[in-house]
């Protein structure tokens, strides 16, 4: 009796250890997933004629690399931006082409002007 209690307990101690090291590495295998907790900024504006003021739309605003586009009304919204010095290029066809400093440290909007040619 002594023998298949042992035998028993044994059993027992040796299962519970196996569940307690299948837990460990479950937890050990899960993925660490970063989180990035970076701010992003939204820059808006308007693209303009610099003599007249009237809207411009269709322009090409650039920044970091990527193209957007003035709506009808000659604005723009680029969403997602991470803070930061950039350079704006902002063309449109028979316009001089126009390139502005912008340091965002907020969300901006801001107002372009081109001159014709």
């Amino acid at each position: 009796m002594l023998l298949l209690a042992s035998t028993l307990w044994i059993s027992l101690s040796a299962f519970s250890g196996t569940e307690s090291n299948e837990v460990k590495k479950e937890k050990e295998l899960q993925p660490v997933v970063p989180v990035e907790m970076g701010q992003t900024l939204q820059l808006t504006g308007s693209v303009v004629d610099e003599k007249n003021q009237e809207a411009l739309a269709g322009a090409t605003i650039v920044l970091d690399g990527k193209k957007y586009y003035s709506d009808l009304d000659g604005n723009f919204a680029i969403n997602e931006v991470k803070p930061g010095r950039y350079s704006v290029v902002v063309e449109l066809i028979s316009y001089e082409p126009a390139t502005v400093q912008v340091n965002l440290s907020g969300s901006q909007q801001m107002k372009i002007g081109l001159t014709q040619k």
